[in-house]
């Protein structure tokens, strides 16, 4: 518990924020609850049916994971990627919400680094889904914007493989909010919604979730309900820890695996570009 603590007294810091950064060593697993839904059945969702698309990724998206493959920032999304498939190895963790304690603190731009990174050298699906449906920023941060997504689907009786987006032939797939909906938390509650999830989790290895902040929004508490483990997003020198700690007070099941510490003062980066630098020429 002593590095939450550490990561919320950090967020409080007066500091200068450079390039948004990660820190990994802020991961800490202390959870241990188990769910099932690993061996349901695999055809519901209509794999050759997915339209598959090239993402346009602007610079200001910040998904490194893409754009930035050899620089530091993709190096410590695979850092985490690799503490959270340890973390597997000794609890169930299929379904993973990425929240914050407010607006602003990059907890999309880490939910998109995140599973970028695990579908990176792996034969398992990963399905990115935008579970923040308020105010939606996946489809315009991969260039996927005013297609149909989560939305749309909820206004019409098609199948779902109309609605999700494979990235470049890779093995990652993308459910977005698409049209936002008048009532969010009235359309994850309903029973057509609920049977839509188990059927994703029987399809998908992992199910990486960007959902809203913990205030003041009451959609991240479905999320909470339903997830194995939530991850942290905070944000050095902006997340107030009275506010982080209120909202995590309101989840039913506040199943927190970590903390990812956003903005944190990157010290280790005239290193790491030494070093890269340093081994391409010896390579070369």
């Amino acid at each position: 518990m002593s590095r939450v603590y550490e990561a919320l007294r950090l967020s409080e810091l007066e500091t200068g924020v450079g390039p948004a950064t990660l820190d990994p060593d802020c991961l800490l697993s202390f959870s241990t609850s188990t769910v099932g839904g690993s061996d349901q059945s695999r055809t519901a969702v209509q794999w050759n049916e997915i339209e598959s698309l090239n993402p346009t990724v602007a610079e200001k998206s910040r998904v490194v994971a893409l754009t930035e493959g050899n620089g530091l920032g993709a190096e410590k999304f695979r850092l985490l990627r690799a503490r959270l498939r340890n973390l597997r190895e000794h609890l169930a963790l299929q379904r993973l919400v990425l929240t914050s304690a407010v607006p602003g603190d990059g907890k999309t731009m880490v939910t998109m680094n995140l599973a970028v990174s695990l579908a990176k050298h792996t034969d398992e699906k990963i399905l990115l889904l935008e579970g923040d449906l308020r105010k939606p920023m996946v489809g315009e941060h991969l260039g996927i914007r005013g297609r149909r997504g989560l939305g749309d689907w909820c206004l019409c009786d098609e199948p779902i493989s109309n609605f999700i987006y494979r990235l470049d032939d890779s093995q990652l797939w993308v459910l977005h909010a698409g049209t936002t909906p008048e009532n969010p938390v009235t359309i994850l509650q309903s029973a057509r919604f609920l049977e839509l999830y188990r059927h994703l989790c029987s399809c998908f290895d992992w199910i990486i979730i960007d959902a809203p902040p913990l205030l003041p929004m009451a959609d991240v508490s479905f999320w909470s309900r339903n997830a194995d483990g939530l991850l942290l997003v905070v944000r050095q020198g902006k997340t107030p820890k009275m506010v982080l700690q209120k909202g995590l007070e309101t989840l039913d099941n506040p199943n927190v695996v970590g903390v990812v510490l956003n903005d944190a003062r990157d010290i280790e980066s005239s290193y790491y570009q030494r070093y890269y630098r340093g081994h391409q020429k010896v390579a070369g």
